[in-house]
């Protein structure tokens, strides 16, 4: 017999279950199907709830920039204390890009054409990049933020495939992103940088 959920409760069952099909086999196996048979629901029931696949992948991205925000924010925090480095910053993007395979799901989303279901990712960036606005910070912080997560998504993409390729450890890309965070805001000073923020 099925556990009785609220909406609410079979929502987020359902975007957990999606979350992990994605960590365990990738995007092509988030299907309404398979998410339905893991949480011991109906098609027709996801139908209900997302209208369609599309739908599902639009919350699915939504639950990931939440928690793509949160790591980030709390790196850029740390920063700004004088408890972090800008290579701290870049890591903590790379790894939850990493993890949540977060160039995988973007990449899936507009190469089928579903680019409304980018506006979780975009409204974060956007978000990110108002927080240092709002901090009074007049430097360029949109050119890095765009170029930090344009090379967060391709390292999570193939990262490894194209270091292994060149010849360069895995982590050399986010050296190379702490390179541009210097060039696009000058030389970058201890206790400077983005903790002036």
């Amino acid at each position: 017999m099925r556990t009785r959920m609220t909406p609410d409760q079979s929502r987020a069952a359902a975007v957990a279950a999606a979350r992990a099909l994605l960590v365990d086999q990738g995007v092509a196996a988030v299907t309404l199907k398979a998410v339905a048979e893991r949480i011991g629901r109906t098609h027709a029931n996801l139908l209900h709830h997302f209208g369609s696949v599309a739908g599902l992948h639009a919350a699915l991205a939504e639950d990931i920039a939440r928690t793509v925000s949160a790591a980030i924010t709390a790196a850029i925090g740390r920063r700004r204390r004088g408890e972090a480095s800008e290579r701290d910053v870049v890591d903590a993007m790379f790894d939850v890009f990493a993890r949540e395979r977060v160039g995988e799901l973007i990449g899936w989303i507009a190469l089928t054409r579903q680019r409304d279901a980018l506006a979780p990712v975009t409204e974060t960036v956007a978000a990110i990049l108002a927080d240092f606005r709002a901090a009074g910070d007049t430097r360029p912080m949109g050119r890095v933020i765009h170029g930090l997560v344009l090379l967060a998504i391709g390292d999570s993409l193939v990262g490894r495939e194209v270091a292994a390729a060149t010849g360069d450890g895995a982590d050399d890309v986010r050296e190379i992103a702490v390179s541009q965070i210097a060039a696009v805001l000058g030389a970058i000073q201890p206790r400077s940088g983005m903790n002036d923020g």
